[in-house]
């Protein structure tokens, strides 16, 4: 059925302040539209607060009973959308004032739109490790211009694709781990020759998880790069230099060196005055770990 479906995967966050503006850049669209906001498994402690969504017009609240993962509950909300068109975007982020035209003006340019992610100026927090690194991205992506190299710069965090593309071409429902579903579902669009566009429509960020949870989260990704590290390769700068590491077998030697500074290095980054090439640092440990040892770092 043609219209537009907005679709908005949660995991103990709140994202009623986001509905209700997108709500009102949707009432004045002269198609069919819904918002479909998917709750994976929140615990108790955290599932009741998006319930006001169900009471907003054209807003709909699924409560799903256990966590599937970032992936297979992306593919649930395409199953549960009403409409041809879809827009998938990340709980708790800001749109930007034209966010829902600027895509509706792009329905039909390519079977994949991928709109931008940047950090609110109001919500800079130099203290906060995510918020750096995300600025950090968003430099990149000004200056690397992500339709040179589109499928490998897709992210699952605000795009828009026709319903029967993602039901073709659904992520990787049996990823459970935190990170990469979004690269390895570029690759899979870039398999099947699904056309992709990335255009400046954004998002914001306006908070960011403690440092020490977004290290938790790095380590995860960096199971789930290790896990499927055969298929990403040529997708992931990381994976390229520990792996050169590990054929020229410098990847115990620089384990050894790195596990010596290891409590200074989380030490850092988890309190006021983190620093990214100290991530950097973090990250190529965290996989070499897996590496070596197969186990955290």
């Amino acid at each position: 059925m043609q219209g537009l479906s907005i679709l908005i995967p949660v995991y103990c966050d709140s994202c009623v302040e986001q509905v209700k503006q997108l709500y009102r850049q949707c009432r004045g669209l002269q198609m069919p539209w819904e918002i479909v906001v998917a709750d994976d498994g929140s615990p108790a402690s955290s599932a009741s607060v998006n319930d006001a969504v169900a009471g907003i017009d054209h807003c709909r609240l699924i409560k799903y009973p256990e966590n599937i993962g970032r992936a297979a509950i992306r593919n649930f909300l395409a199953h549960q959308a009403c409409f041809d068109t879809l827009i998938y975007i990340d709980a708790g982020m800001m749109p930007s004032a034209r966010f829902i035209a600027v895509y509706v003006e792009h329905i039909g340019k390519a079977e994949v739109v991928v709109g931008s992610l940047k950090v609110d100026e109001n919500h800079i927090d130099r203290s906060n490790l995510r918020c750096k690194n995300e600025l950090r991205a968003e430099r990149r992506a000004s200056v690397q211009k992500p339709n040179q190299n589109p499928y490998a710069n897709f992210h699952s965090g605000n795009f828009m694709i026709r319903r029967q593309t993602m039901l073709d071409h659904p992520f990787r429902g049996e990823i459970k781990t935190y990170g990469y579903e979004d690269t390895l579902f570029g690759k899979g669009l870039a398999e099947k020759d699904v056309s992709i566009l990335h255009i400046d429509n954004p998002l914001y960020f306006v908070r960011f998880e403690r440092n020490a949870r977004y290290l938790e989260k790095t380590r995860e990704a960096m199971l789930t790069l290790y896990t499927y590290r055969e298929e990403l390769q040529g997708y992931s700068g990381l994976l390229t230099l520990v792996s050169r590491l590990q054929h020229s077998h410098l990847l115990r030697i620089t384990m050894w060196i790195t596990r010596l500074t290891k409590d200074a290095v989380t030490q850092r980054l988890s309190g006021n005055h983190p620093r990214l090439w100290m991530y950097n640092i973090y990250r190529i440990c965290c996989l070499s770990a897996y590496y070596i040892e197969n186990k955290q770092f």
